[in-house]
């Protein structure tokens, strides 16, 4: 799985001030080609005037020896040498005791009458789609380090100490059979101009020979309710944004697909009889028709497992489960916190948020789920409120018995201490209580 660099909540917050809620976010992996090409090139080459001073020495004297071309220069020998052998390679120069520079050699680097071509190795990164150059953005180390080579293998250790290997390379959107001639016409098309932004050297005048590479680029899909409708979009994972500028000619190829990706939830049974469950896509079948507008294809049985799963919930109803087209959830009862066993200071922190999210296996093509936290309990609320005020008085450090006056008003504050686990702060007030009984008795 790549590394993201996408700022989870920083992204929810942004997208709210938007006006837009993310519910969960899917994972696909989308087709790239490395392309091995040989090419002729015409780019003016750094050493350039190194070349020249070289060719310059060799026609006032050639007897002279790389040692004293270098001395001469005031350079270092090994840079003249392997100048030499470059010039050789190319023709501009030739011998070996007594170098001569060739017709070729002085109307390239003397006379200025012919370009000066050099075969080289070059990487282009292509659409696995449409055969059309990425853009240079996407060659910097962190897209470059995300991509995954269709025979790249991640090995890892399991809970059994049992070595497993992962090939990462899923495919999730496959790779368009290569064209050669569309790829070589897709590279000239740029204009030399504009070739600068696509990484394809300025001075490219021919690709003798490919070969190529399937990889796949990991990219984020924001699964999100805009106008109180679906709304998906593509998110740049390696962007702590999300800012999807550099990735956006993707979207417009998967666009269709995109419209209809759901979240779903997968369960089984173990060999031991255990249910399991795991959220996914339904991308493997995302070419299927579909026309209702939902976020989710969800049963709420497969939700009642996940849920108890992740928050060790014991749920007594129906009402206790939130699952719509557009979101999933738990709704908070008294019941349901009375049976908690453990815990509740989970479920409060994530009632007063209303959200948590949760972070996962990319295996099944979903990186994150937020839950939704709701609660219509009087019960609930109240449990809340004492809560917030108990948080408050110990950040002013309130004196026991100014808490006491406060909690006395609420009719079950005994029990909500007990379910907040405020045990030290109950054993304060019946002790108080208690000498204050005694006291009076005394008097």
């Amino acid at each position: 799985m790549a590394l993201f660099n996408l700022d989870i909540e920083r992204y929810y917050q942004t997208k709210s001030e938007e006006g837009i809620e993310l519910k969960s976010i899917a994972y696909l992996q989308y087709p790239i080609y490395c392309i091995h090409a040989t090419i002729m090139d015409s780019t003016p080459d750094p050493l350039e005037k190194l070349d020249k001073a070289i060719i310059k020495c060799i026609l006032l004297n050639n007897e002279m020896s790389s040692l004293d071309i270098a001395q001469f220069l005031s350079v270092q020998k090994r840079g003249v040498e392997m100048r030499i052998e470059q010039m050789k390679s190319e023709g501009l120069i030739k011998g070996k005791n007594s170098l001569i520079v060739t017709e070729l050699g002085r109307d390239i680097l003397i006379f200025s009458k012919e370009k000066r071509l050099q075969k080289r190795q070059h990487n282009f990164y292509l659409d696995g789609i449409d055969f059309k150059p990425l853009s240079s953005e996407l060659y910097s180390v962190k897209y470059l380090k995300s991509f995954f080579n269709e025979n790249e293998f991640t090995y890892y250790t399991n809970s059994k100490g049992e070595t497993i290997s992962y090939k990462p390379f899923k495919p999730n959107i496959v790779h368009e059979p290569l064209n050669k001639e569309k790829v070589l016409e897709n590279i000239f098309n740029i204009p030399v101009n504009e070739r600068e932004s696509w990484a394809i050297p300025l001075g490219l005048e021919e690709i003798e020979t490919i070969d190529f590479t399937k990889m796949s680029m990991s990219i984020l899909v924001g699964l999100m309710i805009k106008d109180d409708k679906p709304y998906r979009e593509i998110i740049d994972g390696f962007s702590n944004v999300g800012d999807s500028e550099k990735i956006k000619s993707f979207e417009s190829k998967i666009r269709n697909q995109i419209a209809k990706l759901e979240l779903r939830i997968d369960t089984w049974k173990d060999k031991n009889e255990n249910e399991k469950f795991a959220f996914a896509s339904n991308w493997v079948e995302i070419d299927k028709e579909n026309d209702e507008e939902k976020l989710q294809f969800i049963t709420r049985e497969d939700l009642k497992l996940a849920l108890s799963k992740l928050y060790k919930v014991e749920f007594s109803s129906e009402e206790e489960i939130i699952n719509t087209k557009y979101e999933i959830g738990i709704n908070i009862t008294e019941e349901l916190l009375l049976k908690q066993k453990s815990n509740r200071s989970l479920l409060l922190r994530n009632l007063e948020r209303g959200r948590e999210y949760q972070r996962i296996s990319v295996n099944n093509g979903i990186w994150v789920v937020f839950i939704s936290f709701k609660t219509n309990s009087p019960f609930v609320y109240n449990l809340l409120e004492i809560k917030n005020f108990l948080e408050g008085a110990t950040n002013k450090n309130l004196e026991v018995h100014h808490i006491t006056e406060r909690l006395f008003g609420y009719k079950n504050y005994r029990q909500a201490l007990v379910l907040l686990e405020e045990f030290e702060l109950l054993e304060k007030i019946d002790i108080n209580q208690h000498m204050h009984i005694e006291e009076l008795v005394n008097e």
